[in-house]
């Protein structure tokens, strides 16, 4: 049986959805993109002529989310609007009786997470979040590598990203300046690194963070000059009520330094910020008994390194003598060319990017297919998002926080504003 699902939204990730679910099409049948929805007709018909060409299959055309849900015939539906529509769609869909994946931050706050969560549970549909750093096959490494204890216990972890967007609007999309949007690097890109945390290193016990606005006004520069390697996937978009040159009002927390305590005690130093400038600096370390692990960027295809406490450097193909179990799972390895243990690989980004995507598609769907769960559904969705949220949460009561408090709504100050803002 075909899963036939509606992409709602065709923006720059809409797009790459679009080329994850191309790259799915080489390997598998088993889904069939049958529409695409965007507000913007020519929007959507430039994902649709490039689904088209590529599979020979053109969806269908909506740019009304409820006139689609009422006619075109659906298992599913793929949320890649911006974050503020994320929960109001899904609801929708769901009550429809779909299934749905939506993209990160699974919602625009933790109380919308949990009408999505209430909703998936009610109508019992499948509710994924398309969380991407996870699935690279060296996170499948690092993580193998960490359990099998190459590190011994591990004591504490860095996650460092300090750059310069030059005072631009992120993306070159303005709701990612706007804090009732969910927007800032802390945020919006920091519920990837949260994610990871916890994927490696398991829950977050407390957190307690400063963070700031360093930089509150932006100007609107185009997408090639603020982030090149994406340009040529945003490029069609549209951004109403906005020209490039444009200075807007940055409202969003662009700064947060955090010190996290997981439950197993280990302690986190998570950091982020776009307003570093003559400075960049990523580090993304995790430090044990027995030596430290150098994690690799997400979807580069580079090597993890371990530097043992006698200054022995172990990478590349060293690393899976120390994991004789690990392989990744038929699905990746299937579109990973077959592959099965690696420890580095070397491919271009859309292709790296596109083969993830892909395999978030077919994990959702099996999930459907067998009444199970996907690998970052609900649970996994807010338990990140609420560790991002926790960094502004403690930021603005200058206490620690615990994240299960911000999970279930018992400390939310700084989403107050924004729930009421919107209307949540």
């Amino acid at each position: 049986m075909t899963f036939k699902i509606a992409l709602v939204g065709c923006g720059g990730m809409g797009r790459r959805h679009a080329h994850g679910y191309i790259e799915l099409r080489k390997y598998f049948d088993t889904v069939e993109m049958t529409a695409v929805c965007d507000v913007h007709r020519d929007v959507a018909s430039k994902v649709a002529d490039e689904i088209g060409i590529a599979t020979g299959s053109k969806p269908d055309i909506y740019i009304d989310f409820d006139q689609m849900l009422n006619s075109a015939t659906l298992d599913g539906v793929a949320i890649v609007t911006s974050t503020p529509m994320h929960h109001t769609l899904a609801i929708r869909a769901m009550e429809k009786g779909l299934h749905v994946i939506t993209e990160k931050p699974m919602a625009l706050t933790l109380k919308a997470c949990r009408k999505m969560r209430d909703a998936s549970e009610r109508m019992g549909k499948v509710l994924a979040v398309a969380e991407n750093y996870r699935r690279d096959p060296m996170n499948r490494l690092t993580r193998m590598l960490i359990q099998s204890g190459a590190i011994g216990t591990p004591y504490f972890a860095l996650d460092i990203g300090v750059g310069s967007s030059n005072g631009s609007v992120m993306h070159s999309t303005v709701w990612r300046a706007k804090k009732e949007q969910a927007g800032g690097a802390p945020l919006d890109a920091g519920v990837h690194n949260a994610d990871m945390l916890i994927y490696l290193l398991g829950g977050v016990d407390t957190v307690f963070a400063e963070i700031a606005i360093n930089e509150n006004q932006r100007t609107l520069r185009p997408m090639d000059e603020v982030a090149p390697g994406l340009a040529d996937m945003y490029n069609h978009r549209r951004e109403d009520g906005h020209q490039i040159g444009d200075v807007v009002e940055q409202t969003a927390v662009d700064t947060a330094f955090a010190v996290i305590r997981f439950n197993s005690g280990a302690i986190g130093q998570l950091i982020m910020t776009d307003t570093s400038h003559g400075q960049s600096l990523g580090v993304s370390t995790i430090s044990g008994s027995k030596g430290t692990l150098y994690r690799p960027r997400s979807r580069s295809g580079d090597s993890p390194r371990i530097v043992t406490a006698d200054g022995t450097e172990i990478t590349d193909d060293a690393l899976l003598e120390l994991v004789p179990d690990f392989e990744l799972e038929d699905t990746l390895s299937i579109l990973w060319n077959g592959a099965r243990r690696i420890s580095s690989y070397e491919m271009d980004f859309r292709d790296i990017d596109s083969k993830i995507l892909a395999y978030e598609y077919l994990d959702m769907v099996a999930a459907a297919a067998t009444g199970g769960e996907p690998e970052v559904g609900p649970k996994e969705g807010m338990d990140a998002l609420a560790l991002a949220y926790a960094m502004m949460e403690s930021g603005v009561s200058g206490s620690p926080v615990h994240v299960q408090d911000v999970v279930e709504g018992r400390n939310s100050l700084f989403q107050d504003e924004i729930d009421a803002e919107m209307s949540i």
